[in-house]
């Protein structure tokens, strides 16, 4: 019979192979069993939202007699544009005579789902042949005052006043003369004071 015998290297590196494989199932049965006695209940909370974001229109229209119509009525138009602009008609400025006074109501309507801060830009009347230097006078009013930029509510309407005056001294210059197009814009604005 022969007899075999290990290497002492060969002893202590298969000990440690043991060792090492029986560690391992040490922890994974450890893990195994942690899993199945470490059960629990879970419940959640869900949320859900929508978001829109807001219609924003200013309409406008000219008034009758110093009033306006009602929010929403069909004469309102959006004109958000110059081509799209409510038109004065010349009637109410035409054959305009010294020291005189003339008014349109104008009338807003914000339509909008949001209050709108209202501002009116200035109206360029520079080198225009009846209102320029010397010339008669235009812009708008509220309540007989000039113009400030204000909130308006959804749903208001806001009459307001183009006045045209012209001095008591008007040049003989002006007679015949015919205004260029003035453009009087509003603008409804988010950003509210």
């Amino acid at each position: 019979m022969t007899n075999s015998t290990v290497p002492a290297g060969r002893e202590n590196k298969r000990r440690k192979t043991t060792i090492v494989r029986l560690a391992l199932v040490g922890v994974a049965v450890a893990g195994v069993g942690a899993a199945l006695t470490s059960a629990a209940w879970t419940d959640q909370a869900w949320f859900t939202a929508e978001a829109s974001a807001a219609d924003i229109e200013l309409y406008g229209t000219l008034g009758t007699a110093g009033s306006c119509p009602a929010a929403g009525d069909a004469a309102y138009v959006e004109a958000n544009t110059l081509p799209d602009a409510v038109d004065i008609t010349l009637a109410p400025f035409e054959d305009l005579v010294p020291g005189e006074e003339r008014t349109v109501t104008i009338c807003l309507w914000n339509g909008s789902d949001v209050n709108l801060s209202v501002s009116q830009a200035p109206i360029a009347t520079s080198g225009d042949p009846v209102f320029g230097t010397g010339g008669a006078t235009i812009g708008v009013e509220d309540g007989g005052a000039a113009y400030v930029t204000q909130t308006l509510a959804v749903d208001a309407v806001k009459p307001l006043e183009v006045v045209v005056n012209t001095p008591g001294d008007w040049a003989e210059s002006f007679q015949g003369a015919q205004s260029g197009e003035l453009a009087i814009t509003f603008t409804g604005s988010t950003d509210l004071p």
